[in-house]
């Protein structure tokens, strides 16, 4: 008892001379830190000022020879957002689209993401890029969700999945029906189109627009970082 009256008076003495508590337990405080989220970068357009546009083509259910003769004719660079289930048997074909073709991915069974849980967005997306990376030996990191549906929980999926960047766009072509968000095509746009037979009215549409533009197609990823892409021919 005399111990703890005298520990009691030192303690008074302390603050009274020199204002500070000397507190008998020190306590160790952990606040809890949440990790951060990882999420793919959103783009629907490359901020340049360079007169181009870049031509991507998605899905990869027909094949349409005309369409691909005007590519090489003009070389004109293209990136792809295939589905395995179609480019498995046409692998040669997609390796030689345009000047170059780059290829990106578009899950495994076009599959609608927007709402999906995590998990579920998660397998759509890596087995695309695991089945794509098989047939073609490697995948840019580059998705386009189909349909363009996508929510905040897609850009996390995606980047769990090694995706760097999400690609939308702001012109479509449907046949020779051009749709553009924002007024006519301009620098820095990128523009989809679709494997299917009308793929060659498209390019004939596009060829005639970003002339009466002044604009020219480049290649994405001179543009856009990728993780990998197709060697030069």
């Amino acid at each position: 008892m005399l111990k703890k009256r005298v520990a009691a008076i030192c303690v008074g003495l302390t603050v009274a001379l020199t204002g500070v508590v000397v507190p008998s337990t020190t306590y160790s405080v952990h606040a809890s830190v949440k990790p951060s989220v990882k999420r793919a970068k959103l783009l629907y357009r490359i901020d340049t000022k360079d007169p181009v546009v870049f031509i991507t083509i998605d899905d990869g259910f027909d094949t349409n020879g005309y369409g691909l003769e005007l590519l090489k004719k003009w070389r004109w660079p293209v990136t792809s957002f295939l589905l395995p289930f179609n480019s498995k048997n046409h692998v040669p074909y997609f390796q030689h689209v345009g000047r170059i073709n780059d290829i990106g991915t578009h899950t495994a069974k076009h599959t609608i993401l927007k709402g999906l849980s995590l998990q579920k967005q998660q397998e759509a997306i890596c087995a695309g890029e695991q089945q794509i990376k098989q047939q073609f030996g490697y995948t840019t990191g580059i998705f386009r969700p189909p349909t363009g549906s996508w929510d905040s929980t897609t850009l996390e999926a995606a980047a769990n999945c090694g995706i760097s960047t999400v690609l939308l766009w702001r012109v479509s072509m449907n046949g020779s029906t051009m749709t553009t968000w924002g007024g006519p095509p301009r620098a820095g746009d990128v523009i989809l189109i679709h494997y299917v037979r009308s793929l060659d009215k498209s390019l004939k549409r596009i060829a005639w627009e970003l002339h009466k533009q002044g604009l020219h197609v480049a290649r994405l990823a001179d543009y856009l970082p990728m993780k990998t892409f197709s060697p030069l021919r």
